[in-house]
């Protein structure tokens, strides 16, 4: 009897080290890492939206500051139209950014890009790099910096930055007469039914008609 409890709990331990090991291997993947933290976002809010007060700093900075997109232009806001306009702050080192990207599209392809324009933006010390990326990957988003902002807006921007942290990806969704609409830190999963019903909900309340 003695040595069947032994036996098992000699078992017992081994089958837990093997276990515990497979996690943390598992988890020092990123894209495990990160499709762990996906499920979880499409069933736990795990990344609560930003409180509206700092979201209404945060679209006064990006109105105030002059953004440069990808050709040295300057980005007008107006030119969205109607579209609910999506801000993605990101920067090309950025794993979960990247890792977003197709369900951005993908969201963007079924709400249409009348209704949704999604525009990535850069800190200006990132942004070189970061245009050699979006064009290494091939994205088909918008891309724009505020190059000469000062550091107080850079903060407001990245409302993060505020508590002396800098998160990514950052993502902001306006209306197109600069009106926030949500505020959310780190990775949703943008291709669901549940994303595409909120655009929706959010488009055609202001613009049906």
């Amino acid at each position: 009897m003695r040595r069947l409890l032994k036996w098992f709990f000699v078992t017992a331990c081994a089958t837990a080290g093997i276990c515990g090991a497979l996690i943390v291997a598992m988890w020092v993947s990123l894209d495990i890492r990160y499709g762990v933290v996906y499920f979880l976002s499409e069933h736990f809010d795990l990344n609560p939206p930003i409180a509206s007060e700092q979201l209404a700093r945060q679209v006064q900075a990006l109105k105030r500051v002059a953004l440069v997109d990808a050709s040295g232009r300057s980005f007008d806001w107006k030119s969205s139209r109607r579209a609910i306009v999506w801000v993605n702050e990101w920067a090309n080192w950025c794993v979960p950014c990247r890792m977003e990207f197709p369900a951005m599209k993908a969201l963007q392809d079924r709400v249409g890009k009348d209704k949704l324009r999604i525009v990535l933006l850069s800190q200006p010390k990132y942004w070189i790099a970061d245009k050699l990326a979006a064009k290494e990957i091939g994205l088909d988003f918008e891309l724009v910096s505020p190059l000469k902002a000062s550091e107080a807006d850079l903060a407001a921007i990245n409302l993060a930055k505020r508590s002396g942290q800098f998160l990514l990806p950052e993502n902001t969704f306006m209306r197109s007469n600069g009106n926030g609409l949500r505020a959310f830190h780190a990775v949703r999963p943008w291709d669901s039914m549940t994303w595409e019903t909120i655009i929706r909900h959010w488009y055609e309340p202001a613009f049906s008609g």
